[in-house]
């Protein structure tokens, strides 16, 4: 019996012994050089076959200790004989085990040095791009296994999960012009199912086509975390407890290949899309990501386009979107003394396809901001804007037009109050721009206006003294930004008065050019003239604005005031104790001396009184040469009359003929304003309708929830009643 158990423990010793024997042969046989060498070349027949071109691989191995398959030195050419691949190295480890058990379980994954080339056509009636063959294959593949396969369904559900990604130094390019270089991408999966993913130097450059020209783009990000659990149901991705991104060092440049918008343009501002220099960093929150709809909280955000200047130090905001529609709500943005906030703003989404425009509305938009902060990008005449600024307006508009509502504009302590609506308008074509904002209430004190007006960069500022006399000022009008041209018109209140006034810059020639009409204005409270009372007038100025003109001039005569001219016709004023009527004036300035002629004319004699003045601080010194003027004595006293009366009648034909153009030019412009203001008053008739139209749904929707509600209460009261009545009985 000893005998016979120890023979059968000998023969099962052995057999065990000859098992681990065949295995350990059999793993070491897969490890060997000639068996790997084999596994090579069968590999790259296999892949040369299906794919139809040709294919190298440098080594295939296969570990069983380490549980893994790599290949190295692969290649792969298009069709062309052109290299659209090549990898220095791909391997994947998995866990035989849960393989065993229906699981494929990847505990790491890599691939090294990989560079693919692209090539897509410009048309497709030229070619087809070189990886065509590679999507073709694969469908081929997919049709024969199918054919191959029979139809039964598996007992088993086979599922896949992944421990552990590594992508190092990864290179795209697309037709030798668009380079995409990646340093690296890091999956992780935790021990609670957390993923974790990490993308490091993922940088591209491409060329973009536009209108005037093509314009590069380069980017980089330093490094990009996202940290979340995915879920796969039903084919798609859902992030149940949402997902943490954080953005690092992400840099943008485009460069247009032309000069700066501000060159050789010292008022511009250095903001040039063809010139980003960008680099910001984001943290951002993935709450849901479905197969159309994104929903995402941005938490914080760092934007500095060191080009420009504009330095967005804060940004944070809640974003839903879909296919059509985009909402953002708690939208906060800030700079260094900029804050921007509004809680809701609806957008429609573009497209084409299906006829759909961009356009958007917004609730309150509230703001406080140092207006320097904008001044480098956008108006270096704002640099030494430190003075608080507190705004708030509602706005909408679409590709082609902004509007704005309810604006309300004003400083700390009140000293500038602003109230106004508006439009921009043509924002495709800067030759149809047209800014309109029509202020309902402007007031300000002189004191004040002073304070502001040394805010600008001004070498010369004239009239100051003027200003700070006129006290309390308000403002009702409006005003027009145009193509080399701006306009302003309305109505100025003072202490010392009132003034009418339309005036326009004229950008082509270099003119400021209006007309200003007063019913009782104390000029001589505002000229520091005591002696100067009340007066009724209305006159026409033209002012040269032009730098090079100006320039010269100053260079010749020196001197401190404006260069222009001034027609007056005083209907009523009072000079001490005496009173004129229709009383004609005429100020010239060359810049260095202004020189004027008052002529008050009668029947026998004409009063003239000329005057003289250099500086307008200092208009106590005014110079004044009284006269009289005797009229026809003699034949050629009476010839000479009837030529000036000629002379005067071809100038107010000519003075008409000038009128009636302004006034025509005015028509125009008053029936083109009439059209804006119309149409403006049906957009905000038909945003007051759909505003009516949602308030009667919700209050229809809230009826018919009350009148259910009460339905329901007597239906259930009545079932109690009936309940109470069956125990009763």
């Amino acid at each position: 019996m000893n005998k016979t158990i120890k023979l059968a423990l000998k023969i099962v010793g052995g057999v065990l012994i000859t098992c681990i024997l065949l295995v350990v042969g059999v793993v070491g046989l897969f490890h060997t050089d000639w068996v790997q060498e084999k596994a090579a070349r069968e590999a790259t027949d296999i892949l040369s076959e299906q794919l139809q071109t040709k294919v190298e691989v440098g080594r295939v191995s296969v570990s069983f200790f380490r549980q893994g398959i790599s290949i190295e030195d692969l290649t792969v050419e298009d069709r062309q004989q052109r290299k659209i691949l090549q990898m220095k190295e791909l391997g994947i480890s998995f866990d035989l085990w849960q393989f065993m058990r229906h699981e494929v379980y990847i505990t790491k994954a890599y691939i090294r040095d990989l560079d693919a080339k692209i090539y897509i056509p410009a048309t497709p009636a030229d070619s087809v791009p070189n990886f065509r063959f590679v999507m073709e294959a694969i469908q081929r593949n997919n049709v024969d296994k199918k054919k191959e396969t029979p139809d039964t369904t598996s007992k088993h559900k086979v599922t896949l999960d992944v421990g552990k990604v590594d992508f190092e130094r990864i290179k795209i390019s697309l037709n030798d012009t668009t380079q995409l270089s990646l340093g690296g991408l890091h999956l992780r999966k935790g021990r609670n199912g957390e993923r974790t993913s990490r993308v490091e130097n993922l940088s591209g450059a491409f060329v973009k086509k536009t209108k005037k020209g093509p314009v590069d783009h380069a980017f980089n990000i330093g490094s990009m975390e996202v940290k979340g659990r995915a879920t796969l149901v039903d084919g798609k991705w859902t992030i149940p407890n949402g997902a943490d991104v954080a953005i690092d060092d992400l840099t943008l440049i485009t460069d247009n290949h032309k000069p700066r918008k501000n060159a050789n343009k010292p008022k511009r501002g250095f903001f040039d899309a063809g010139h980003f220099d960008i680099l910001a960093k984001l943290r951002l929150h993935l709450d849901s990501i479905g197969k159309d709809t994104v929903r995402a909280t941005v938490i914080s955000g760092d934007i500095n386009d060191r080009g420009s200047g504009l330095h967005i130090t804060d940004l944070a905001c809640k974003i839903a979107t879909n296919k059509q529609t985009a909402l953002v709500n708690d939208f906060v943005v800030k700079m260094a003394n900029t804050s921007v906030t509004f809680q809701r703003a609806d957008i429609q989404l573009p497209s084409k396809k299906e006829g759909r425009k961009f356009s958007f509305k917004t609730s309150v938009i509230k703001g406080t901001t140092l207006l320097k902060d904008i001044s480098r990008p956008f108006a270096p005449v704002l640099a030494k804007f430190t003075m608080p600024v507190s705004f708030q307006t509602l706005m909408s508009g679409n590709d082609e037009a902004l509007y704005f509502r309810d604006i309300h504009v004003s400083t700390p302590k009140q000293q500038l109050k602003v109230d106004a609506t508006g439009y921009i308008t043509g924002l495709k074509d800067k030759y149809k721009l047209h800014v309109h904002f029509d202020v309902q209430r402007m007031s300000t004190t002189g004191k004040h206006a002073i304070d502001i007006i040394n805010l600008f960069p001004l070498k010369r500022k004239f009239m100051m003294k003027q200003v700070d006399a006129l006290g309390r000022i308000g403002y009702t009008g409006y005003f027009e930004v145009l193509w080399k041209r701006e306009q302003f018109f309305g109505t100025l209140t003072s202490q010392v008065g009132n003034l009418g006034f339309q005036f326009y810059l004229d950008e082509n020639n270099k003119f400021l050019v209006g007309k200003v009409q007063s019913d009782s204005l104390e000029l001589g409270k505002a000229m520091d003239m005591p002696d100067l009372g009340k007066i009724a007038a209305k006159a026409d100025f033209r002012f040269d604005i032009s730098k090079p003109r100006t320039a010269e001039m100053r260079k010749r005569l020196g001197g401190k005031l404006p260069i222009g001219m001034i027609n007056a016709e005083v209907a009523e004023a009072k000079y001490k104790k005496i009173k004129v009527r229709n009383v004609f004036a005429e100020i010239i300035s060359n810049g260095a001396v202004a020189d004027g002629n008052i002529v008050m004319k009668g029947k026998r004699m004409d009063v003239i009184c000329g005057f003289s003045f250099t500086n307008t601080n200092e208009m106590r010194k005014t110079r004044i040469k009284p006269g009289v003027h005797f009229h026809g004595l003699s034949d050629e006293d009476r010839a000479a009359k009837e030529a000036a009366k000629a002379a005067k009648r071809a100038a107010k034909d000519s003075a008409k003929a000038v009128k009636q153009a302004l006034k025509e030019e005015r028509k125009a412009l008053k029936a083109e304003r009439k059209a804006e203001r119309k149409a403006l008053k049906e957009e905000q008739k038909l945003l007051r309708a759909e505003l009516k139209a949602e308030k009667k749904a919700a209050k229809d929707s809230a009826k018919a929830a009350r009148k259910a509600a009460k339905k329901a209460a007597k239906e259930a009261a009545k079932a109690a009643k009936a309940v109470q009545n069956q125990t009763t009985s």
